[in-house]
């Protein structure tokens, strides 16, 4: 949360003291008390409102923080992205059939989610309805776990690679692809990027991407994700087949998406006003006599009324401000008369 300039929390926070830290899941330790709340230390103490931007597990590390996530859920702390989101996020595919219901719901041609196979184990891995495949094993990023699979003794193959691992897998379509698609969402703001690659798994050196239009379907594509999942910072991951001319959606990302260099630094200041209309919201006196009709994490539909609110408080304060500083006008001659009288 480096982002978060402290002065601008002074200034909307009611004129309360925010600290703002930034730490890792691993320098982070606490306490959990259902009747007085948490005792939180990440050297030092963070601010009671978190912005996730890290997972609390790395398949590629044996350490886990999962015990991490449970205490900030155990005391409700306010997040952005939600606690609950974050901890779904944790295993693929308990976010896929959360998507898979937008995709029954609007059909095949609403909501393009490729189709997937679930293993909860080795075992159970006796044939695929299709070939070729994409077989990955548990929840990895960044092309780990993941292999092409051309026919059923590959499969037999990889079954044997799985029987190893204490883990389920998946399998979906292998889809020829000439570039795959991020669409981007930060509260209100969208965008929408082309990545071009030589590698199946979209990753290697030469890769390079493009910005492309926000179209309405992909709006509504993410629209419908950011809301069934409550997220306010999320991306949507896709390919374009070229054997049928069709975009397909591949995985949904929470708010450890990853900014693209060239926009990172407009796309820090929508989460740090993202943040600020959230904690406004939160912890403004307004908030706490309204909280026992609605949850303390409002959902994404309200982030662009609540920045609204924040820009035109931010603007009479600086009105207020600039009116201050103005030296004030000397006083009339009728003033000054009236001034003398009093003391005649």
């Amino acid at each position: 949360m480096k982002y978060l300039k402290a002065p601008l929390f002074l200034v909307v926070i009611m004129f309360f003291s925010v600290k703002v830290e930034m730490a890792h899941w691993d320098e982070i330790n606490l306490v959990s008390y259902s009747d007085s709340g948490i005792i939180l230390d990440i050297r030092p103490t963070p601010p009671p409102l978190s912005s996730s931007s890290s997972r609390a597990h790395i398949p590629l590390n044996p350490r886990t923080w999962r015990n991490i996530l449970y205490g900030l859920m155990h005391t409700n702390i306010p997040c952005i992205n939600t606690l609950q989101s974050l901890y779904m996020c944790q295993e693929k595919p308990i976010v896929y059939g959360i998507l898979n219901q937008i995709k029954r719901k609007k059909g095949k041609e609403g909501f393009p989610l490729i189709d997937q196979t679930y293993y909860p184990n080795w075992r159970s891995m006796t044939f695929s309805s299709y070939f070729p495949l994409v077989a990955k094993i548990g929840t990895a990023h960044a092309g780990f776990g993941k292999m092409k699979v051309a026919n059923e003794s590959e499969l037999e193959d990889f079954r044997s690679v799985v029987a190893l691992q204490d883990k389920y897998c998946t399998g979906e379509p292998l889809i020829k692809w000439d570039y795959d698609f991020r669409i981007q969402k930060i509260g209100s703001h969208y965008r929408a990027f082309r990545r071009f690659s030589s590698n199946w798994k979209g990753k290697g050196m030469n890769q390079h991407d493009e910005d492309i239009e926000v179209t309405e379907k992909y709006k509504s594509w993410i629209d419908e994700a950011s809301k069934i999942m409550n997220m306010d910072i999320c991306a949507l991951d896709g390919v374009h087949s070229t054997d049928d001319d069709q975009e397909y959606i591949i995985e949904l990302n929470d708010s450890a998406i990853g900014l693209v260099g060239r926009h990172q630094a407009e796309d820090l200041d929508h989460i740090r006003a993202l943040v600020l209309a959230r904690m406004q919201s939160v912890f403004s006196p307004s908030s706490s006599s309204s909280s026992s009709s609605s949850s303390s994490s409002p959902s994404p539909s309200s982030t662009e009324d609540e920045i609204a609110k924040l820009q035109e408080q931010i603007t009479a304060l600086k009105f207020e401000l600039a009116k201050a500083k103005s030296p004030a006008s000397p006083p009339s001659e009728k003033v000054k008369k009236e001034e003398k009288k009093k003391f005649e």
